[in-house]
């Protein structure tokens, strides 16, 4: 599965230089992650109140390979990757609209934590919504 997610760069996320705050792009994946969670038909609260058990970042990787200014159109991409019985990958791709360079690449692990706060496996409506939705390749705006 894949979620694309449009993104127009404001003045208030980007430096006095007008480029992108490297923050923004961390915000930006939190957004895609939600965005393809839902699509998923995995509800954040929902499955913290049915499970006990919820998705947390553990790890993300950044490669900065261009840059983005003020009032610049971008595209962020989200894709579900590897699933093991404790962990989830996802990987992310912000590109400028008009040329499809690409300005970010990201690979993000997701670990599961229960209602105390302590590692465990992922519940098995995460592994089958996100595998299926995997096989069926969709594309939102």
């Amino acid at each position: 599965m894949t979620i694309e997610i449009p993104i127009f760069v404001h003045a208030y996320e980007t430096d006095y230089a007008g480029v992108v705050s490297n923050v923004r792009y961390l915000e930006w994946f939190e957004r895609g992650r939600y965005a393809l969670l839902k699509a998923a038909g995995l509800k954040v609260e929902e499955i913290l109140a049915t499970h006990g058990v919820q998705a947390v970042v553990r790890e993300t990787h950044v490669e900065y390979l261009g840059f983005a200014r003020h009032e610049d159109e971008l595209t962020l991409s989200v894709r579900v990757g590897e699933h093991s019985k404790t962990t989830s990958t996802l990987f992310f791709e912000v590109r400028k609209t008009g040329d499809a360079a690409l300005v970010v690449r990201a690979k993000q692990t997701l670990a599961y934590i229960n209602a105390n706060f302590r590692a465990t496996r992922a519940p098995e409506i995460y592994r089958q919504n996100l595998q299926s939705a995997n096989q069926n390749a969709v594309s939102t705006r």
